[in-house]
């Protein structure tokens, strides 16, 4: 039986442990990233409930390609324990969108979870070159995805795993339109987090940039035309050309009733600020950050930084699908029977 590690692994690792139970996977290429590195996709189960899952579109959150990857190879090493589950759904798995974005991070990742090197080396891509906000087709690697998802049907829920660099605790994005169907559902979650000794990063950005602030470690998820119109509000129209629609909007143009949710866990904890809706420690690391991006001595004592385990990091982002997954489940079942009656 295979072992998987629990070191952060890069995009080219993946590649590998997969050709070793697959000789092919070429078989599972979608299309190609800017420098040519494969984009694969994944389609199990049969299930009437379609979940899309993808992972990687900013390069410095390697924790969901991570988590994806790892399930992928453990679908493959033990089918037998997703049977019933692949009864009910079908999934559709995106695991790197980004792997240029991965080879561009690898000097910090394979150094995980040191913190000077994640500081000295962290790359993200910049609005106009963001594969969040590259749909459909500003990339080829979103050009790859869409072509992957208009190949099924339509999903009934769709997450796109992000993560924090800092925060003070969880934080999960939900689609606007579920809000109100969401707010039992939003307590049993957060019972879930502070059983994993997680609180929920307090911030209300006061709908800046599209964000609508659902509660303590709840906000919507980002839109593009959300963050167009503030930048066209600042008289900046160059800045605003640069965002195009995120995933979570291309799927809500296939699916209006579609559930779309972003985790944004973090990287690192820093110390929990009094739960107001303002995340002070977090807030002020930014700002000395910002001064000095790659300080790190005196930062850890100060404000408290603490990696999260990889290990409990993909268990957070694998328990969050899974629990949305009966959310959407039950809203299908609803719906069937709403329809049934008509």
């Amino acid at each position: 039986m295979k072992t998987i590690s629990d070191n952060m692994w890069l995009y080219s690792r993946f590649l590998k442990e997969l050709k070793s139970r697959r000789p092919n996977p070429s078989t599972h290429k979608i299309g190609s990233s800017e420098s040519g590195e494969p984009i694969l996709g994944f389609v199990f189960g049969k299930g009437q409930i379609i979940v899309s899952l993808v992972a990687g579109a900013h390069a410095d959150e390697p924790v969901g390609p991570n988590t994806l990857y790892r399930l992928i190879l453990e679908i493959m090493d033990h089918p037998e324990r997703f049977q019933e589950l692949f009864g009910r759904f079908r999934l559709l798995i995106i695991p790197h969108v980004n792997p240029d974005g991965d080879a561009a991070n690898a000097s910090w990742i394979t150094r995980w979870p040191e913190l000077t090197p994640f500081l000295a080396g962290m790359k993200r891509e910049l609005p106009g070159r963001d594969v969040e906000f590259g749909y459909p087709a500003m990339r080829p690697e979103n050009r790859a995805a869409v072509g992957f998802w208009e190949r099924e049907a339509p999903a009934h829920l769709h997450f796109s795993l992000h993560g924090m660099q800092f925060s003070e605790g969880y934080l999960l994005l939900i689609n606007d339109e579920w809000e109100k169907r969401t707010r039992t559902w939003r307590r049993s979650f957060d019972s879930m987090m502070r059983k994993e000794g997680l609180l929920p990063h307090d911030h209300d950005r006061g709908g800046d940039k599209g964000f609508n602030y659902m509660g303590p470690g709840f906000t919507s998820t980002p839109k593009g035309t959300a963050m167009r119109k503030f930048f066209l509000e600042k008289g900046d129209p160059d800045t605003a050309a640069l965002f195009h629609s995120s995933s979570m909007e291309y799927h809500l143009g296939r699916n209006r009733d579609a559930l779309c949710m972003v985790t944004e866990f973090p990287l690192y904890l820093v110390k929990t600020s009094p739960q107001n809706g303002l995340p002070e420690n977090y807030l002020a690391l930014k700002e000395e950050l910002k001064q000095d991006p790659g300080q790190a001595a005196g930062l850890v004592p100060r404000f408290g930084i603490r990696p999260i385990p990889l290990g409990k990091a993909m268990r957070l982002q694998r328990r969050t699908v899974r629990k949305a997954m009966d959310l959407a489940e039950t809203n299908f079942e609803i719906s069937i029977l709403f329809d049934a009656g008509n």
